[in-house]
């Protein structure tokens, strides 16, 4: 990535507290205004960009550059995580596992019962 040229310096200070702010209109959209995630994300990507100083004409480079290296190092991982989830689908262990669960934890305690088969499937992507 080359140097980039700011409109503006700010201190570590203000750049938490965009960070902060940018977390919570990302929250705000996906869960209130029920944005899809990605778009949410792209529209809080370029705001946060603006906001730190990035000029608006190397904003399309930072956003290609940012999203570019954010797959790469992430798109085996999703794409084999999804693979696995759609075995465990197909061959009907997921919900084997979450009846068990249930009947092991009782129907009183069922989200926590669910809450531990996703934590269980989870591991192996990571």
């Amino acid at each position: 990535m080359t140097e980039l040229e700011l409109a503006w310096t700010l201190s570590t200070p203000a750049l938490l507290g965009i960070a902060a702010a940018a977390i919570a209109v990302l929250l705000l959209l996906i869960i209130k205004a029920r944005v899809h995630a990605f778009i949410a994300l792209v529209i809080v990507s370029v705001i946060t960009a603006l906001a730190a100083g990035i000029m608006p004409g190397d904003l399309i480079d930072v956003l290609y550059d940012g999203f570019g290296s954010t797959l790469a190092s992430v798109a085996l991982l999703v794409g084999l995580g999804a693979m696995l989830g759609r075995m465990l689908e197909l061959s009907g262990g997921a919900e084997v596992l979450t009846d068990a669960l249930i009947r092991l934890f009782g129907e009183k305690r069922a989200p926590f019962a669910l809450g531990v088969t996703s934590l269980l499937f989870g591991f192996p992507i990571f």
